[in-house]
Order: structure tokens, then sequence, then C-alpha cells
């Protein structure tokens, strides 16, 4: 996806929160779909200083160059990286390092980073344990991993996957990793002359479990990305396969429950007559009165998101 608006203000959000340092490595070469002049507004309106003295040069896409987008380069130093490099399976961009991250890091490469940054080629590299090990083997300890624009819905063929946010969620709890912020982002985007436009992000703290009420169909029609930064530590792995979250809360809570339902098993099963018989009668009219309810909430009713963090 390249970075367009919204990825932008959360990483200039990110630099301001912890001032970015050392060399940041792309795993592709990142598109970026805006001006010089709209990352100087972006930054005032966020309160964080731009690195001065910095060369400004254009896109290396020459559609993008001819309408005055920035290159990788002038955007990551600008932030405050002294050093941008990026790293890549072809040539085709002029990546600093040709790398399949479908195997095994090149040892010459582990803990050389400060930042690794993605903007959704994850979802373009099919063996996904081994891209996630690499990223953790590409760290030094204290740099972190920042996941911006990783499809989450309404992306469809735009990779091999599409991730859930509890993917990384999971994968970064059960690596020990310090997981600083876990946003989900909402928009809606077109493209013109080969520029990508998006409307105002709506963004969410994400937290596992609070997506539940949504996760049959309810989501809607919005386009949605992970924006995730975590943190290695001293203790962080890279190898650990997660279990998923949702089934870890449930183990827990029935492992909470056994005692009581271990002292309710011997209590009398309730009676088939009367009014629960007449209930029994009635599940035809019950499942025709939920399916209007579900029509009419999925058309018309507000959704349940997460707490409404920012809109950038």
């Amino acid at each position: 996806m390249g970075i367009p608006r919204g990825s932008a203000r959360l990483l200039i959000e990110e630099a301001k929160r912890r001032p970015f340092e050392g060399t940041v490595l792309q795993l592709g070469r990142s598109t970026v779909y805006f001006t010089a002049r709209d990352l100087e507004r972006w930054a005032k309106r966020h309160g964080f200083a731009l690195a001065a003295g910095i060369p400004e040069t254009l896109s290396h896409d020459p559609r993008l160059a001819a309408q005055g987008c920035l290159s990788d380069q002038t955007f990551f130093r600008r932030l405050g990286f002294e050093r941008v490099s990026s790293c890549d399976i072809s040539e085709w961009e002029g990546a600093d390092h040709i790398v399949d991250l479908n195997r095994p890091l090149p040892p010459e490469l582990e803990g050389k980073f400060d930042v690794v940054f993605e903007t959704g080629t994850i979802l373009q590299i099919f063996h996904l344990p081994q891209v996630l090990s690499n990223l953790h083997r590409l760290l030094r300890v204290g740099g972190r991993v920042i996941h911006c624009g990783d499809a989450a819905n309404n992306h469809v063929d735009l990779g091999f996957y599409q991730l859930c946010p509890t993917l990384f969620a999971d994968f970064y709890a059960a690596n020990h990793y310090q997981v600083d912020r876990h946003l989900l982002c909402e928009y809606f985007s077109y493209w013109h002359r080969g520029r990508l436009y998006t409307d105002r992000w709506q963004v969410y703290d994400y937290l596992p479990g609070c997506l539940d009420a949504l996760s049959f169909g309810r989501y809607g029609g919005h386009q949605a990305v992970t924006f995730l930064v975590a943190t290695k530590t001293a203790e962080s792995t890279g190898d650990v396969l997660p279990q998923l979250g949702q089934y870890r809360r449930m183990w827990l809570e029935h492992a909470q429950g056994a005692a009581g339902a271990a002292a309710a098993a011997g209590a009398p099963a309730a009676g088939d007559d009367g009014l629960l018989g007449r209930w029994r009668a009635t599940r035809g009219l019950e499942l025709a009165a939920k399916r209007v309810i579900e029509t009419v909430r999925r058309r018309f009713l507000r959704r349940r998101m997460p707490p409404l963090r920012m809109r950038v």
C-alpha cells in the first residue's frame, strides 16, 4: 500500500512518542503518496519538529515524482533516521539488500537495525512464520518493529493474506515483545494518476476480543488495516508459535468455571411443560425475527467498535 496520509501521520505520532534514530530497514521500498508541503503541514499539526537540512529527493516512481511526492529516503530522514535502507527479493526498485524472507535470514543482517518497517509487505510473502522470525532477527535489542498498514479487511487479492489484528497481538505477546501501540485503522480510498488517496482515517485502540461482536458478518464494507509498534527486549524471541487468543481466554474461563459447573451437575433438570414447552414451539418465529433484526443491524445500526483514539 505504501505510505498515504494516515500512515504518515501515525508515524509522526510515533516519532513524537519516542524519537527515531539510527537505521531503519524497509521491507521493500516504500512508495510515498504525499509532498514535502503535506508532510510539513501534518508535522505542525502534531507539534513535531521535522529534521532540518535534509536534501529533498522525489519518488522513485516517475508518475509520483511528477506530482511532487517525496522519496522514501527524504521522508524517513526527516522523521529523524540517519540511515535509510531497504531489502527486497528483487532488484526492480533498487533495494539495498536482496533477500528472500521466505528463508532464514543471512547472518550478516542479524541485529543490525534500530527499526524494521513494513507496510503490508508480509502479506505478499508466503512463509509467514519465517518472515516474522526474520523480523525479530533483523532488530537489535531495544529496536522497534513497525507494522504500518497490514490489510485486515476488504483488501481482497492484495497479497496472499488478510491478517486479523489478533495475529500481531498474539504473536508478539507469545514472543515477549513490548507492544507499545496497537491500532486498528479504517478508511475509504481511491487512486488517481498512480497516486493513492484516502479519506480521513478512523483510528481505534485495539485490544484482543474488542471485535468479537463483529466477527461473523457484521464488520461492514470498510477498508481496515493494522498499525502496531513493538519493541524487542532481551527476553524476546521470534520462533514461538502463538495460540489464538480467543481460545486461550475460553480455556481460562472454562478452568475457572469448572468447579461451579461440577457443583451444579446434580441439580434437577427443568421440566418440559407449560411455558417451556410453548417457548420451544415458537422457535421458528423466533428465528424469523432474529433474521429481521440482524438485517436491520447490518444495514442501519452503529457497529460496536473500540474507543476512537483519533482521526488522521
